[in-house]
């Protein structure tokens, strides 16, 4: 092989990545919306009258602000805010997509993978996967407590069983002590099945939390490897934590 050759294939390499890369149809554009669409959206502008959201691309859409207002009228959500949404109008002509807040929360990663494919059991179910919830312990039995909580939209609180094995407490506890009625827990929604019952999770919250903060964690810390000594980041090997507990 000449050496001009050698020295023309990584050029030809990069051009047909680059051509790839520039036909891709996901690239620049504005995700196909459907009505019903769960989507894990930031909030980018604030409003009087309405808050608008990031889609896709550099497409917005908007969420009605009475929607996102405490009960003294002041917002719960700013900007750089990460809620859970659905779609809920599109118009085709001029491409305004409205949204309904499902929870001040977004989307839990890692209970549904994909958050924004994450689907309510049926239509009018303002529920869905991966949602985080908070609410009041309505009653225990020996296999779990049942879980009270409000959901933007809906005039009477859903109710959803965290079962005993998924509220993080020793095998055995006593969990009529543990969760007395009216105790408040956050939990994240795991499953719901054809008859429209919800299964939450105290662990599995607890878990994608732990997560999240893992990535952030490494995130701010990878620019700093870069610097001075090129030492790992982080915490270190399994043989260094295990130094660590002696």
């Amino acid at each position: 092989m000449s050496p001009t050759t050698r020295t023309a294939m990584p050029d030809d390499k990069d051009a047909s990545f680059k051509a790839l890369f520039e036909s891709s149809p996901n690239r620049g554009r504005a995700r196909q919306l459907r009505l019903g669409d769960v989507l894990d959206v930031e909030v980018v502008r604030v409003g009087a009258k309405e808050v608008f959201v990031a889609l896709d691309g550099k497409q917005e859409g908007f969420i009605e602000a009475g929607a996102l207002r405490d009960a003294d009228g002041k917002p719960t959500v700013s900007m750089g805010s990460r809620i859970a949404a659905r779609v809920t109008a599109i118009d085709r002509e001029t491409g305004s997509v409205e949204l309904t807040p499902l929870s001040p929360e977004p989307i839990v990663t890692g209970v549904s993978e994909s958050p924004e494919g994450a689907k309510p059991a049926a239509p009018d179910n303002a529920v869905v996967t991966g949602m985080r919830v908070k609410g009041k312990v309505a009653g225990v039995e020996r296999y779990g407590v049942f879980l009270s909580f409000e959901v933007p939209g809906k005039s009477r609180p859903e109710r959803g069983l965290i079962p005993a094995a998924e509220l993080g407490v020793p095998r055995g506890a006593d969990l009529r002590k543990a969760f007395p009625v009216g105790k408040e827990l956050e939990a994240a929604v795991t499953a719901i099945d054809e008859r429209g019952r919800i299964r939450l999770s105290v662990t599995a919250l607890n878990a994608a939390e732990e997560q999240r903060a893992f990535r952030d964690y490494t995130d701010r810390a990878r620019p700093e490897a870069t610097k001075g000594e090129k030492k790992p980041v982080g915490f270190g090997t399994f043989a260094d934590l295990l130094k660590r507990g002696k």
